[in-house]
């Protein structure tokens, strides 16, 4: 028998949504062991995510999954890093930070880790070929997202979330167009967005290697933005990353056009023939709902983890 995993839930910033703890939960709705997390008080944060504690034993029996980003690793797994095997599952590990996750691969014995994103993968692949690594793309909760209303019924013609695409797209000139981000901060609460993206007609998804080539080098990857587009059963315009047509087997994705100045026009068009888009957001939500579900998505994961030799 293999060492026996334990999951450990992901840090909760007050106010704050974290995006891991869906993973988290799908995990422990697979039957997993649930460790408990021993984050540092607050008052030590910042030096828990500058410094690491040393070694001070390690124990045979159990490993412990946990759920991290880069920027944050020894925050995110501490203190287990200096007490057990770690398989961290991993979230943005944009190029800049491939150095700093081999030579934590490397410090910390890693044998197996989970990426959300291939191309990220499969570059640390290249520097780590020991390591066991897995695919597992992003996924979602699909309780908060509802089927809404019938397209030709919704109310808000263009809803843009999370990060900005003004820079990419240029200004928009579109009646009833919603952000829920504006001066820096979310202007929406949780269920406020959820019932927009039930009340929308269109949304705009655009990967960071379009919004942020800077720092995504090429790495085009699936959020899940996307899943809960197709949902909130939400037209999609912008590109799909290759990962998510994989997945689907189509692209759910209304591509934009090349040339900026068409990108206004394109959108009104779709508006003003929103009801011949009903069947595509129809199949984009049983889609999302067979395929982008981390309740689902975790069997793959517990799976893997077994024929790899741990004990679940």
């Amino acid at each position: 028998m293999g060492k026996l995993v334990n999951i450990v839930p992901p840090y909760i910033h007050p106010g704050y949504l974290n995006f891991k703890y869906s993973a988290f939960e799908g995990l422990a709705n697979c039957g997993l062991l649930v460790g408990k997390s021993h984050f540092p008080l607050k008052i030590l944060h910042h030096w828990a995510f500058l410094y690491e504690i040393p070694r001070l034993f390690s124990t045979k029996e159990t490993v412990m999954l946990m759920f991290v980003e880069p920027v944050s690793i020894t925050f995110d797994t501490f203190p287990y890093y200096a007490t057990h095997e770690v398989i961290p599952f991993i979230w943005d590990c944009w190029p800049c930070y491939y150095d700093k996750m081999e030579a934590w691969f490397n410090r910390h014995k890693t044998r197996t880790a989970v990426f959300t994103s291939r191309m990220e993968m499969e570059e640390m692949q290249k520097r780590c070929p020991r390591v066991k690594m897995l695919w597992c793309p992003e996924a979602v909760d699909a309780s908060n997202y509802k089927q809404g209303r019938l397209l030709k019924d919704r109310n808000i013609n263009l809803l843009e979330f999370g990060r900005s695409n003004e820079r990419v797209l240029g200004k928009l000139s579109i009646d009833n167009h919603v952000f829920t981000y504006g001066d820096g901060k979310f202007i929406y609460s949780n269920d406020e967005l959820y019932k927009a993206m039930g009340d929308a007609k269109i949304t705009i998804c655009l990967p960071k290697s379009m919004t942020h080539p800077d720092v995504a080098q090429g790495v085009e990857t699936l959020t899940q933005r996307y899943w809960e587009a197709m949902l909130s059963r939400m037209v999609i315009v912008g590109r799909a990353p290759k990962e998510l047509i994989d997945i689907c087997g189509y692209n759910p994705v209304l591509e934009l056009p090349n040339d900026k100045e068409q990108i206004n026009t394109f959108i009104l068009n779709i508006i003003s023939n929103i009801e011949d888009y009903q069947e595509l957001v129809d199949k984009n939500r049983q889609t999302a709902l067979e395929k982008g579900i981390w309740s689902i998505r975790m069997k793959g994961v517990v799976e893997w983890l077994e024929n790899v030799g741990y004990s679940i």
